[in-house]
């Protein structure tokens, strides 16, 4: 199942940047591009984890700490937020605290790739619109007892169900993909949170 996932988020971040590339640029597809997509992911890892860190610092967690590429418990994680305890009201505002930050990341990217349509923006426009929809599924399906997986520690905090919060990760990616293929789009799904709470809201420009 993890070598089907990666297989996927492999297929569909070519398939995004092959989409909006330039015909004349379609097929350029070379060690330079990889490097920028290995940058953006990089990029994209990095913020989300500083999401949760910055959560942490606000709700006074004990010992926030990052680290990045790292096992734990004999699994390996790209990047890892821990710390030795978080107030009990502030658990759910930890948990999507990634994500938020991953909101923000994407909002960058996207008006970064309307300027300069670059592999890097492409890139980083893609993970941080679609990582959270992999890490969801991930988590729901593959390893659902994990406690360090944010969206199984979001289903412990709300008591939503794998469908439900699948499907809520699923609307926002697909509305955030709706916003890349359709610039005139008016509206933007954005998750708030404050230090006992959090919600998915949609704004609307007029």
């Amino acid at each position: 199942m993890h070598k089907t996932l990666s297989a996927l988020i492999a297929t569909n971040v070519i398939i995004w940047l092959c989409s909006a590339a330039p015909v004349q640029n379609a097929y350029a597809f070379d060690s330079n591009d990889l490097a920028s997509i290995g940058a953006a992911y990089a990029t994209h890892i990095f913020l989300h984890e500083m999401g949760h860190h910055v959560v942490a610092q606000d709700v006074g967690a004990v010992s926030p700490q990052m680290s990045f590429f790292t096992q734990k418990g004999g699994k390996l994680y790209p990047g890892l937020s821990t710390c030795k305890s978080v107030p009990g009201e502030s658990r759910l505002p930890y948990a999507v605290g990634g994500d938020r930050m991953a909101g923000y990341t994407f909002e960058y990217a996207l008006e970064s790739y309307r300027r300069t349509p670059t592999t890097y923006n492409k890139a980083l426009m893609f993970f941080s619109c679609a990582d959270f929809l992999f890490y969801t599924f991930l988590a729901n399906y593959v390893d659902p007892d994990n406690e360090m997986c944010d969206p199984n520690l979001i289903r412990a905090e709300t008591g939503c169900s794998k469908e439900v919060l699948l499907g809520l990760v699923m609307t926002k990616t697909l509305l955030n993909t709706y916003r890349v293929m359709n610039p005139d789009a008016n509206f933007a799904p954005t998750i708030w949170v404050d230090r006992r709470s959090a919600a998915l809201l949609f704004s609307f420009r007029f």
